[in-house]
């Protein structure tokens, strides 16, 4: 699966695109009243501004880098003046964790974490399954697409999971089925999990909010993650 548009909210759109474009040099694809719109690889991540209340709008979401460079990409976002969060190691999860950069067993990847202005959780990771390998220093063009996005359902995700199988051939990729779920491969993953449980390594609970994204299918069509703010757009081909 290829996510190629991604749509989030945030209650801080001036600070998102000071950090986003001034801090970290991601280009600027468009920007108007309400939203800007970055190009984060493959990946066109928009920033829509939602009035600010008692909640600040959050999300998890994992950007590829060449499969070589966690250590690289680590020390760059740190040279930006962003810190990065604690990995600690969870070995019933198959989770290994060094100087704050883990390592996944099942699916055989480093990354590490980071939170931007609106707190959502930005994941930096590193599949050693993909033929990515750079020999480029590291910068923001090494940023390769936006290759998993979470969607925190209430309760079991077993129906969450039914719902997408039904309409995306999405490969069930780690997970128990029950409480945490990913969906997908590589390139794309939905990543469901019971908002109860905190997204790792922050351990901060989940919260449902507005998601729009395009992926690539060859059955086009809109689809909703009902009853979730979940919108999911399928298209042939890139525009």
């Amino acid at each position: 699966m290829r996510i190629i548009e991604l749509e989030l909210r945030t209650a801080r759109l001036a600070e998102m695109k000071v950090f986003y474009t001034e801090r970290l040099g991601l280009a600027l694809a468009d920007i108007t009243e309400h939203s800007i719109t970055i190009v984060a690889g493959e990946t066109r991540l928009t920033f829509v501004h939602e009035e600010e209340g008692r909640i600040l709008p959050s999300y998890h979401l994992a950007m590829n880098i060449p499969e070589n460079q966690i250590r690289e990409a680590k020390s760059w976002l740190l040279a930006k003046g962003c810190q990065v969060l604690s990995a600690k190691p969870l070995p019933y999860a198959g989770i290994q964790a060094n100087e704050d950069i883990a390592y996944f067993e099942g699916t055989d990847a480093h990354a590490f974490y980071f939170e931007d202005p609106s707190g959502n959780l930005v994941e930096f990771i590193a599949r050693h399954r993909m033929d990515n390998t750079s020999t480029e220093p590291f910068d923001h063009e090494s940023i390769l697409n936006v290759s998993e996005i979470g969607f925190p359902v209430r309760g079991s995700v077993s129906e969450a999971i039914q719902r997408l199988d039904s309409r995306f051939d999405v490969t069930r990729y780690i997970g128990d089925g029950k409480t945490f779920q990913m969906l997908g491969d590589e390139h794309g993953m939905f990543v469901l999990g019971d908002m109860t449980i905190g997204w790792y390594p922050s351990m901060k609970i989940p919260e449902i909010h507005p998601i729009r994204m395009t992926t690539l299918d060859p059955n086009e069509g809109e689809f909703q993650l009902v009853p979730y703010p979940y919108f999911i757009q399928a298209v042939s081909e890139t525009v």
